[in-house]
């Protein structure tokens, strides 16, 4: 409904933002790592998403594209409503939850208020399926099927499917087969830049 929402913070509440667009005020649900970048009087444009159940009307705001496309991805994975794809996604950056998901780190997920050891586990299986269909989470997380060709190396387009940028992912790449033997399996390879996105 709406794409994105351009205006001045008016007011900051419980996991939300007043955005004044125009005179009109709109309330935005936000993850917590964007609420700390908000400030009250101060411009701001949120990429939304709305989510609309009978009686119910939300919106949804986020400052980077890969956050939106996340909290997307997390909507359709069976029993993951609005409130614990926001909470996933104020505890877990994008590279975080892209490290998790390699990792089958379970701890990651389960230390997030709402998710259950269940819940962590249906998140890991349900993404990990989806990361074998390139094209398919490409699309999820956005990243635009004219750029460069990233998926002539397995390492890259898994980063990029992951919600890095191509030029992210050609760095972290390079870094990954610098540090490790040339022998190093793809997942190794993943990892490793993985981590080093998550110390930049």
């Amino acid at each position: 409904m709406f794409a994105f929402l351009r205006g001045t913070v008016a007011r900051k509440g419980a996991g939300f933002v007043e955005l004044d667009v125009h005179g009109v005020g709109y309330e935005v649900w936000v993850p917590e790592t964007v609420y700390r970048k908000l400030v009250v009087n101060q411009d701001a444009t949120l990429l939304t998403h709305c989510h609309i159940r009978e009686d119910v009307f939300q919106i949804f705001g986020f400052l980077r594209e890969e956050e939106r496309n996340l909290f997307r991805l997390l909507l359709n994975i069976s029993g993951i409503g609005p409130k614990v794809s926001l909470a996933i996604l104020s505890g877990l950056s994008v590279a975080e939850f892209g490290r998790a998901i390699l990792e089958n780190d379970v701890n990651a997920f389960t230390r997030i208020s709402g998710v259950g050891k269940k819940t962590a586990q249906r998140i890991l299986l349900e993404v990990k399926a989806r990361l074998g269909q390139d094209a398919e989470l490409n699309a999820i997380l956005g990243e635009p099927k004219d750029t460069a060709t990233p998926d002539t190396d397995d390492v890259i387009a898994a980063l990029c499917a992951l919600g890095c940028s191509l030029a992210e992912a050609r760095k972290a790449a390079g870094d990954a087969r610098k540090k490790l033997p040339a022998d190093a399996s793809v997942e190794e390879l993943i990892k490793a830049a993985l981590r080093s996105i998550a110390r930049v």
